[in-house]
This record gives structure tokens, C-alpha cells and sequence, in this order.
């Protein structure tokens, strides 16, 4: 995941950025992975990042060559699976989320760590985890499968 310059950024407060596309998941990218099996990307944060802000924003939806119906993405870091985003579901077969932002656990009042102002990173060897998890609760489908679908994550993160 690339930092963003400043022209890429323009007014925004975002720092940086990665897209995820259905061809990431292609056997010649991601390996076989069978029915039901979850994805993660992982993406180093660096000691002495402070994140404050995580969204999403879903392209196009995923699909399947099969029948497929659910696919969500979450994203955590190695303390909170779903520290930054719930479960938002991104299957065209589904009611798709186009945005998300700051709505997981860390972003609440008194959730985890209570870091609704943004979580500070101390220690070297922390990620970011974005899962995406198929078939949840509908028909049984490999990642393979995906024909189309493309989601792009930003995250302000200062580093101190």
C-alpha cells in the first residue's frame, strides 16, 4: 500500500491508499483457495503511526462465476479483526455497502482500547489485516471464482 503524494492526495486527509481487484485473487496471484476459504491483505503500520481514519469505497461490486451471493471485507489490525471496518458486504448478489468509514470497534466510545480519537502504534511488527471472507451466509465459492469487483481503502495515518 502506497503512500499518497501530495498531489495524489489534494485536499484530502488521507495518507494512503490500496486498491484491491478481483485479479488479486486469481490462482496466479493469490494461490488455489478452496470453497469458503478468507483472503487477507496485510499492510505494515509503522511504530509511531497514530491512525485516525479508515474508509472504504467499493468501485465496482464483486461477483462470482458460480453462485455466489456474499462477500464481505473487514478491517482490523492484529488486535481487533474488525478494528476499523465491520463486516461490510461488497457481493453484487447482495445489498452492497459502497462507503464505509471509521465504524468498527476502535472508533466507538469505550470500544476496544478506547481509541476513538485514533490508535496509537508503539511497537514495530503491527498490520493492518483486510479480510475478505466469502459465503458467510449464502452458497459456498472460492475466491477464485471472482469475475469482477474492485474496492480501494484509505487511511489517515500520521507518522510520528
Amino acid at each position: 500500500m502506497p503512500q499518497l503524494t501530495v498531489n495524489e492526495a489534494g485536499s484530502s486527509t488521507f495518507t494512503d491508499a490500496i486498491t484491491i481487484d478481483f485479479t488479486d485473487f486469481s490462482v496466479d496471484n493469490a494461490g488455489v483457495l478452496a470453497d469458503s476459504a478468507t483472503k487477507s491483505f496485510d499492510y505494515v503500520i509503522p511504530q509511531g503511526a497514530v491512525v485516525q481514519k479508515v474508509a472504504c469505497k467499493l468501485n465496482t461490486a464483486f461477483d462470482d462465476s458460480g453462485a455466489g451471493s456474499d462477500l464481505t471485507i473487514t478491517i482490523g489490525d492484529d488486535d481487533a479483526a474488525a478494528g476499523y471496518i465491520g463486516a461490510s458486504q461488497i457481493h453484487v448478489d447482495g445489498t452492497e455497502v459502497t462507503y464505509s468509514y471509521n465504524d468498527g470497534s476502535y472508533f466507538t466510545a469505550g470500544g476496544d482500547a478506547n481509541t476513538v480519537n485514533g490508535k496509537l502504534y508503539t511497537a514495530s511488527g503491527k498490520e493492518f489485516k483486510l479480510l475478505f471472507t466469502p459465503d458467510a451466509t449464502g452458497t459456498a465459492y472460492s475466491l477464485n471464482e471472482l469475475t469482477q469487483g474492485n474496492i480501494t481503502v484509505f487511511i489517515e495515518m500520521a507518522r510520528l
